[in-house]
């Protein structure tokens, strides 16, 4: 067994009267490195009780319904149906994004998937990668296409996602509908022109689209059929369209990627576009090349800039650059008093041509966006809330190209598997097994560094993929800090994937990956309700338009962190203590002072951090929150409410408590306590079964695989996509908690939230004014729910 080991509890035959989804866990085995797993699965269709979190959607939709942008945030219309005024409900999304076949459930399933959602808290659903995948199937589809010219449509796919939209209504919960997300044109169907190298598609993120005009044209009759046929046109459901996932002519520019953005057939159309846009800046060609001195004769031709070019220039937009760079090494705190470098200093020659190829790849890139927005609401109505692409891929200057847009997006990912040989090879991956609350900490709060203030801000797809260990910490933290960053959507990705719904982790799913679902209803009450407020003290931060450009031109990707950094002190653990948005107006106030400070243990607010033990903590009145691996023995909170792990524990934990009744921790008569931890799924062909083992990746130290298959023991690793028996790994901690309350009783939750046999008397106490709660002492207490009664 591979060093497996067995472990056998004696059971005390604590089968409740509702059969065998209430029965206890009977074993703990362990994985090749002795940490011990226990078998569990969750009863979907049937949740009940303290984990069905369905309470937070109170309703069907009405037309009071419909979602819009007003300000920094979105609203209900309320019942006269207009924006911006007194009726109107401020609302923030708690989604998951469904991919490829499952956007088109049976209809007898669509009603089951709803409400599987809605129990979870969503009160969304991203429609992704419906585009990705033409075919004609029709059970069950993968795409509202056909393999016909572009756009030709599956009608079966059409009848099902309506039907699946219908459903979602019914249950509360609205979609945000996207539209190009995979196509890739075909020259030899779609009428375009060929692309290098004979290639049959274009690459999967290459922006061709944006600035093609066939192309522009069938995208948009692509996005009215879409809109007509799913019957969305005023309809409360949308609540978001996003335009372009994860690709615009700035990101190609700023990842690297021109050639693939810029085939030989298309290049002499985006050519004539950059010619005229710089003679109307200019006044000629010969002024634009003039000014830049780059010109190979003195009155053109006008060439195209690809990113080398950029690099080869020494000139002072580069100074520009070169500043902010050093600032980088440098980690600069005396700065303040020195030349702003979002001042308007002068830019000339090959600066000034890179300067202006950056403005002109953002304004292409805002007409095609604003073209699409701009059909959308013809389609719709002028309230539905439009995006264009994600913050990732583009940079400071979306913020030009998004000006007109009506919300800013991002994604946001730790630890995404990487493929060292050919791309999503299920026998070759590896990962690095990272901590969200550890080193990871700094990213997720530089998140909050990319808020407009002026503007909603959405994360349309976060994960911290399966098998990453720690990645039932992603989705409390995040819904953590947005909630007290005061954001409005979150996004997980995704629910399911693939053609059949999931019974066992699989890459990203959620369903299947138990110790990651538990946590997720509290995420959703952590966001959607006051269980964690806003921070009470804000601050924004100058971004102006030559601050951007300057920015921009770098090229690198931690340039903004960089220079809000070395010109105001604003550095990610700011999150933990002010609300962070930025003005880009030309001519926005100063700050009145540095935001300089050590990064903060305790941060004023409901998340604190210990970056030494790479540790976050959650306190709130009615929720406390332990998250990080600070080893064994190590107590995580304060007086009020701590945690404590045994010895035999990995020394990782994701747990929290919250209080159901309303009432803060110390006063609550009932509480729930939910435990995240790592799954595995089953190794194929292990008699008797046992938890696939992660190992070191062809012996790397840092990087980590699941053993081969039996079926491919050449390959380097176990496939991501596993069978069950799902196991959990075993969280033995005890939680210490502030009561007023004078005797406790607990339960273990099966997979449908029904209570299993009582903790025995020693594992749960009341004792001078603290509850202790000893977690999975045994397989049979093992659960990672368990409802606590105090009286």
């Amino acid at each position: 067994m591979r060093g497996a080991r067995l472990y056998r509890a004696v059971l005390a035959a604590a089968l409740l009267p509702l059969g065998a989804a209430a029965q206890a866990p009977s074993e703990f085995v362990a994985d090749g490195a002795g940490v011990a797993f226990y078998r569990f699965a969750v009863a979907e269709d049937a949740l009940a009780g303290a984990p069905d979190r369905s309470a937070l959607t109170a309703r069907a939709f009405g037309p009071a319904d419909r979602i819009a942008a007003r300000g920094s945030h979105f609203w209900r219309v309320g019942a006269d149906g207009q924006a911006g005024t007194a009726d109107d409900e401020r609302v923030r999304l708690y989604g998951v994004n469904l991919s490829f076949a499952a956007n088109f459930p049976k209809p007898a399933d669509a009603p089951r998937l709803a409400r599987r959602l809605r129990r979870l808290g969503f009160n969304a659903v991203r429609l992704h990668h419906m585009d990705t995948s033409p075919d004609t199937r029709s059970d069950p589809p993968r795409s509202l296409l056909t393999p016909g010219r572009y756009p030709s449509f599956n009608p079966a796919a059409v009848e099902r996602l309506r039907g699946l939209i219908a459903a979602l209504a019914r249950e509360g919960i609205y979609v945000d509908l996207n539209l190009r997300v995979g196509y890739r044109f075909r020259p030899a169907v779609d009428g375009v022109p060929p692309l290098d190298g004979g290639a049959a598609a274009a690459p999967l993120t290459s922006p061709v689209y944006i600035y093609t005009p066939r192309m522009q044209d069938a995208l948009e009759s692509y996005t009215r059929q879409t809109i007509r046929a799913l019957g969305l046109r005023g309809s409360p459901s949308l609540a978001l369209v996003e335009i372009s996932n994860e690709a615009s002519l700035l990101a190609a520019w700023q990842r690297r990627e021109w050639q693939a953005a810029v085939p030989a057939a298309y290049a002499p159309e985006l050519r004539r576009q950059w010619q005229e846009w710089a003679v109307q800046r200019h006044g000629s060609a010969a002024a634009a090349c003039r000014a830049w001195g780059t010109c190979a004769t003195a009155d053109g031709p006008i060439d195209l800039l690809a990113p080398r070019d950029a690099d080869a220039s020494a000139t002072p937009l580069d100074q520009l650059r070169q500043r902010i760079e050093n600032r980088l090494r440098a980690a600069s705190r005396n700065l303040f008093g020195e030349p702003a470098i979002d001042a308007a200093e002068p830019v000339r020659g090959a600066a000034l041509r890179t300067a202006d190829f950056l403005r002109f790849l953002a304004e292409t890139d805002r007409r095609f966006f604003e073209r699409l927005r701009r059909v959308v609401h013809e389609e719709t109505d002028p309230l539905v809330p439009v995006t264009g692409t994600q913050m990732g891929y583009g940079g400071v200057l979306n913020y030009d190209s998004h000006v007109q847009q009506d919300y800013i997006d991002e994604h946001f990912y730790v630890d995404h598997p990487d493929f060292p040989g050919s791309d999503w090879d299920r026998n070759d991956w590896r990962i690095r097994d990272l901590s969200l609350a550890g080193s990871e900490l700094d990213r997720l709060l530089g998140l909050a560094l990319l808020r407009d203030g002026r503007r909603p801000f959405v994360v349309s797809e976060y994960s911290q993929p399966f098998p990453n260990r720690q990645g039932a910490e992603m989705a409390p933290l995040l819904a953590a800090l947005g909630a007290q960053q005061d954001w409005d959507g979150l996004f997980l990705f995704d629910y399911h994937d693939g053609d059949t719904w999931n019974d066992a982790p699989t890459s990203f799913t959620l369903a299947g990956d138990w110790g990651k679902y538990a946590l997720v209803g509290a995420a959703a009450r952590i966001f959607r309700s006051p269980l964690v407020a806003p921070l009470s003290k804000a601050v924004t931060v100058p971004l102006p338009p030559a601050a951007r450009l300057a920015v921009a031109a770098t090229g690198d990707p931690r340039a903004l962190q960089t220079w809000l950094q070395a010109r105001w002190g604003v550095a990610a653990p700011l999150a933990l203590q002010r609300r962070i948005g930025l003005d880009l107006a030309d001519g926005a106030p100063a700050l009145a002072a540095r935001q300089d400070a050590p990064a903060p243990v305790d941060g004023g607010g409901a998340l604190s951090a210990d970056r030494g033990r790479g540790t976050v903590v959650l306190r709130t009145p009615q929720a406390a929150g332990f998250f990080g691996a600070a080893g064994t023995r190590v107590r995580l909170g304060d007086d009020a409410a701590a945690l404590e792990r045994a010895p035999e524990s990995r020394g990782y934990a994701s747990v929290l408590a919250e209080s159901l009744d309303g009432r803060p921790l110390a006063a609550s008569g009932r509480l729930l306590v939910s435990v995240g931890s790592a799954v595995r799924g089953t190794q194929p062909g292990s008699r008797p079964p046992r938890p696939t083992d992660l190992v070191r990746y062809r012996g790397a130290r840092d990087w980590w695989t699941f053993e081969p298959d039996p079926q491919a023991p050449d390959k380097p690793s176990g496939a991501r996509d596993t069978a069950a028996p799902v196991w959990i790994e075993r969280v033995p901690a005890t939680l210490r908690l502030a009561t007023r309350g004078r005797t406790a009783a607990a339960w273990p939750l099966d997979g449908a939230g029904r209570r299993l046999a009582p903790l025995p008397a020693s594992r749960v106490q009341v004792d001078r004014g603290m509850l202790f709660l000893q977690l999975q002492a045994t397989p049979a207490e093992s659960s990672p729910w368990y409802e606590v009664v105090v009286e």
